[in-house]
């Protein structure tokens, strides 16, 4: 059972790490949280020798940027981001090759709570700067600055905040790619497997799909998930079925036929067997454990 309990305790209380509108922060308030796309021809250059009270985070979209520092000079490609801390010198513009910059940007001042997402490896040229492989963390990534970016000119109520909060997510995907998590080092066919596998718990499982979903034989994607998480795609979709029928086990009123057909088994009897097999008691004791 220890395995349906700890997923529950994955599960953790969301923290705002942003200033809300109505806060009255010292420095820079969330009203002055600012996003943009730029696109810039060989002319663009900015230089702020003190730097700024805020943080800034620069993202490549196309084209190419030049950032100067004191101890060198570093042109960007598409997927790099860098990031100025507040008080850092900053003098950044358009690449004398393409001579265009397509760029997206914010500067954000986090609560101290988010400071743990922040700090980026420093490169031999002094600045903070992360690259984002071609793949789905880079597009996460992306996704996520241009919804902030769209979010903040609109005129709604909390438009602020719910660019913040899109904010967050981007600086989360950064933290990803920062970490060097196991899950980066995985084979691309392998991550969009498991994304496959548990973005629907409730959709049948055929090997011959999921491969054919991520490209790749049966043969060689079976090989690789083993090799990669120590799990065949059966045996992963099925501990996590378990994990998500414990957690509506102990979360819901729901039957257990319910919860069955909610983990993807549309046989109930044979659900409970299951369940047994892994927890180690019937879907009815371990609600009753739980409660």
């Amino acid at each position: 059972m220890r395995v349906l309990w700890n997923g529950l305790n994955g599960f953790l209380p969301v923290i705002s790490c942003w200033m809300s509108a109505q806060s009255k922060p010292s420095g820079l308030p969330a009203t002055e949280i600012y996003a943009d796309e730029f696109r810039r021809g060989p002319s663009y250059k900015t230089v702020r020798a003190r730097g700024r009270a805020d943080w800034l985070l620069i993202y490549t979209e196309g084209g190419s940027g030049r950032f100067i520092s004191a101890t060198g000079r570093r042109d960007t490609e598409q997927g790099d981001a860098i990031l100025y801390a507040p008080g850092d010198p900053q003098n950044y513009g358009t690449a004398s090759n393409p001579e265009k910059w397509n760029l997206l940007w914010v500067h954000f001042k986090p609560k101290p709570q988010c400071q743990i997402w922040l700090p980026w490896p420093v490169t031999a040229h002094g600045l903070r700067l992360l690259h984002f492989e071609k793949g789905d963390v880079r597009q996460a990534f992306r996704d996520s600055m241009m919804r902030m970016i769209r979010v903040s000119r609109r005129k709604i109520p909390g438009a602020l905040d719910l660019a913040a909060n899109a904010l967050e997510e981007a600086l989360l995907w950064a933290n990803v790619t920062a970490s060097k998590d196991r899950w980066l080092a995985m084979d691309a066919r392998v991550r969009k497997a498991i994304d496959y596998l548990v973005g629907d718990l409730r959709r049948p499982f055929l090997l011959e799909t999921l491969a054919q979903h991520c490209g790749a034989s049966v043969s060689r994607l079976s090989h690789l998930f083993k090799l990669q998480t120590g799990s065949s795609p059966q045996q992963f979709i099925e501990r996590h079925r378990m994990q998500h029928a414990g957690q509506l086990l102990r979360l819901t009123n729901l039957s257990i036929a319910e919860i069955a057909a909610e983990a993807g088994y549309a046989d109930a009897f044979y659900f409970s067997n299951r369940f047994h097999r892994y927890a180690g008691v019937s879907p009815s004791d371990f609600r009753r454990r739980a409660g």
